[in-house]
């Protein structure tokens, strides 16, 4: 993957979730994209799966790489036990796939879980981002996410910040950045006008300049900003483009 080339604050990759292109195969996908100005995409199961044979895998990521799109992540994967077949599965695609990272979820308070997740990723040489998922899931807070991340001394371990499942919680990125620091590792731009309420990034509270600003100043993060907008699956690269836009603005 492309590293970022300026040096002015807040100069990053843009990347999409492809749970945003729910509706659209990877062919597809590229197709939208080609005038976008995104060149990364997080996959997700809805269009390659962790049991997919090596030559899906394969044409999937050649597919995007001829695009000029990278695949910089997989998830969000929830792991609910330890048992290494599935962990191994998951993550050898990851690898295969070229990503740097799996946005996951497991039970807070398991060690066993996180240890297994943790060695298998380091043998791979793979980062896990807990993601935040709002009110009412297992990860709705920043302190749910720090919590975790305080217990493990193991920058491996960090947090894929859903900006927009943040703020669905009640929680601001100013609060939300300088509490993970340089423990993130991934990061969803997403926006909410309410708890219930999607908005294009940049239209409901997201602050995307403030945002980028916190990153610099808080993180070490030099990865893609990951559009996910999901209001609108049959239509979405509107969406994309208007927050590609912003970012730029943003970024300039």
């Amino acid at each position: 993957m492309n590293a970022p080339t300026a040096e002015a604050i807040g100069q990053y990759e843009i990347g999409v979730q492809s749970f945003t292109y729910r509706e659209f195969d990877v062919p597809e996908i590229c197709e939208e994209l080609s005038d976008t100005g995104v060149s990364a995409v997080e996959l997700c199961d809805v269009h390659v799966a962790p049991d997919a044979d090596t030559g899906v895998i394969d044409r999937v990521r050649d597919t995007l790489a001829d695009a000029g799109l990278d695949v910089c992540g997989y998830g969000v994967v929830p792991f609910e036990d330890d048992h290494e077949g599935s962990i191994r599965e998951t993550f050898e695609l990851v690898d295969r796939l070229g990503g740097e990272y799996c946005s996951l979820e497991f039970p807070p308070g398991d060690a066993e879980i996180r240890d297994r997740l943790l060695s298998v990723a380091t043998e791979l040489d793979l980062d896990l981002a807990i993601h935040n998922h709002g009110p009412g899931a297992t990860y709705a807070t920043v302190e749910d996410v720090a919590s975790v991340l305080d217990a493990a001394d193991d920058p491996r371990l960090g947090a894929c910040v859903d900006t927009g499942h943040f703020y669905r919680s009640g929680e601001v990125p100013s609060a939300v950045i300088p509490r993970l620091g340089d423990r993130v590792l991934a990061l969803h731009l997403k926006d909410f006008v309410d708890e219930e309420t999607e908005a294009i990034p940049g239209t409901g509270r997201l602050d995307v300049g403030e945002l980028l600003g916190l990153l610099d100043a808080e993180t070490a993060f030099d990865r893609p900003l990951v559009i996910e907008y999901e209001a609108d699956g049959s239509n979405p690269t509107p969406a994309v483009e208007q927050t590609v836009a912003a970012v730029r603005d943003a970024m300039e």
